[in-house]
């Protein structure tokens, strides 16, 4: 997996929102195989939770869909996805694609179940594996930006997201749980969930239970399963009281110091993951290359789209467009634009990219920092700087409201993604951390109400050419927010507003091609142009 790499209002499916500290490596990245960081990244990492689960590769593999995924599955991979970390794949293997091939040439039954009337989570992956002797069902859900909250299994209440290392102990009574965390060591929390079955307990420890201390615990009195999780991620959570969680917090706290929003940001993944400045810069280098590397490879223009709906070439045409002076925006917009087509169309191709928060809205943040940068003649340490901004308006975001298309909109994608490029884009060209704050505010409540229609399922209408909006948007904000013009809204309710919207979204106008683009004679028509091609495949 790459060394570096979000909650839905009412349902809430992974509690409290306000309890959750976010990584800033949860919003920049995670660096992956396209097309969809919630329904390819999140349920690759779900899959790659269940094989911990059962202690290998299954031999049978039954997964089941529900709701706007039992609907899009196929256009945004996650069956394949999903076998893929089944397998052990990791988030941005190039074989994601072909992962359920792979499985059956090894002798493994695989077989899919949508489920499209269900008030499930739509990001759900419930799955029902076999190897040997040993059956067991698990099931997570993809919280959005590649984020997880792994929370059944086989009918116990669990509570994992893949960047702790933790023990399950299945005890059928009489479980010693002080014992346990003796033999363990430094246990860092014990959690419990009881059913007709007995009880599963749920230790999260500092490091991997090592082989001997797991053996130990399993020749305790009352159980009879013991079960080892180690991280998916390399960003622990270390400390749960988070340095910021408003904007105004860390508007004040900028303006108390006198720190740049960057060192603040930088100084929130210390506390939260114990990262120091040095290694936290560097994971944000290794996404900026990976991004940089995306723009490049779709304005070649030979991107082949999973759907093939359009040429995959659009980036390279609107470029060739503005060279030979056809186009009206102005370089900045148009190249701007092009690029952010540019990542989507890699993006649709499963290429290799960087969500930021999302897959989906791959292209917003690159692609105008870039574009900003080389116009200004910006270095590539501030082009960093600004991206920690980016990343750290994400958090905050992220922190309250969904970033996931099917659970908020795509509000919740182009609209975070186009506050974060605006955030970065007022700090990278000297704006105060205020105006910060404006361009966060302005850009956001622009893309207030923007829905979720995927035409067909795969991640291409309209969501590519849906990138060039975020990208403009948060040109516009920025030049606004640096002109000293100001949100009537302050940056904070916006986001309430945000959460507020987000519930009041139909589910037709979330991910599940029942309303906006996807209803229309044509989507329709699409849509059964892609089953009947599923089908002869």
């Amino acid at each position: 997996m790459s060394s570096c790499k979000a909650h839905c209002p009412g349902s809430k499916p992974d509690g409290d929102s306000q309890s959750r500290t976010v990584s800033l490596f949860d919003i920049l990245g995670p660096i992956m195989t396209g097309p969809s960081s919630s329904h390819t990244a999140g349920v690759l990492r779900i899959g790659r939770m269940g094989r911990m689960l059962l202690g290998g590769s299954p031999e049978e593999i039954d997964l089941y869909f529900y709701g706007a995924l039992a609907e899009t599955y196929k256009g945004h991979v996650s069956d394949s996805a999903t076998v893929g970390g089944l397998i052990g794949l990791d988030a941005d293997s190039p074989d994601i694609g072909r992962a359920t091939d792979i499985a059956r040439s090894k002798g493994i039954r695989v077989d899919f179940h949508p489920v499209r009337d269900s008030d499930r989570n739509p990001n759900t992956i419930d799955m029902a594996l076999a190897r040997g002797c040993v059956r067991m069902r698990a099931a997570g859900i993809s919280v959005g930006g590649g984020e997880i909250l792994m929370n059944e299994f086989d009918g116990f209440e669990i509570s994992l997201r893949g960047c702790e290392d933790a023990l399950l102990v299945r005890s059928s009574g009489g479980f010693d749980r002080g014992a346990a965390a003796s033999l363990l060591g430094d246990v860092k929390s014990v959690t419990s969930s009881v059913s007709a079955d007995g009880e599963m307990v749920q230790f999260i420890t500092a490091s991997p239970a090592p082989e001997g201390a797991r053996e130990a615990v399993r020749r305790l009195s009352g159980v009879s399963g013991v079960y080892p999780i180690t991280s998916l991620l390399p960003y622990k959570l270390e400390n749960s009281d988070p340095l910021f969680t408003t904007f105004g917090e860390l508007l004040r706290s900028a303006e108390e110091t006198g720190r740049p929003l960057h060192d603040l940001a930088a100084d929130y993944e210390s506390r939260r993951s114990g990262y120091d400045r040095s290694r936290t810069r560097s994971c944000v280098a290794s996404i900026w290359s990976v991004m940089k590397e995306s723009m490049e490879i779709g304005l070649r223009g030979d991107n082949k789209l999973l759907a093939g709906f359009m040429s995959g070439s659009d980036s390279r045409a609107l470029l060739d467009a503005m060279k030979a002076g056809r186009t009206v925006g102005g370089d900045i917009l148009t190249k701007s634009v092009a690029r952010s087509i540019a990542s989507m169309e890699v993006n649709a191709s499963l290429g290799r990219v960087a969500a930021a928060p999302t897959a989906g809205s791959c292209g917003v943040v690159p692609a105008t920092l870039l574009t900003v940068a080389e116009e200004k003649k910006i270095g590539e340490e501030s082009i960093l700087d600004a991206l920690l901004v980016a990343a750290m308006t994400g958090v905050i975001i992220a922190r309250r409201a969904p970033v996931s298309g099917a659970l908020g909109g795509c509000q919740s994608e182009i609209g975070v993604s186009s506050a974060m490029a605006a955030s970065a884009l007022v700090h990278m060209a000297g704006g105060a951390p205020a105006q910060v704050m404006e361009g966060v505010a302005m850009s956001l409540k622009n893309i207030l109400g923007l829905i979720c229609d995927p035409v067909a399922g795969p991640v291409e209408i309209p969501c590519i050419k849906r990138n060039s909006i975020g990208a403009a948007n948060a040109l516009a904000a920025a030049d606004m927010a640096l002109a000293g013009i100001k949100s009537a809204i302050p940056v904070d309710e916006v986001v309430d507003a945000l959460v507020n919207v987000q519930g009041l979204l139909p589910t037709e106008l979330r991910g599940t091609m029942r309303g906006g683009l996807g209803s229309t004679p044509t989507g329709e028509r699409l849509k059964e142009v892609w089953r009947e091609r599923l089908q002869s495949s």
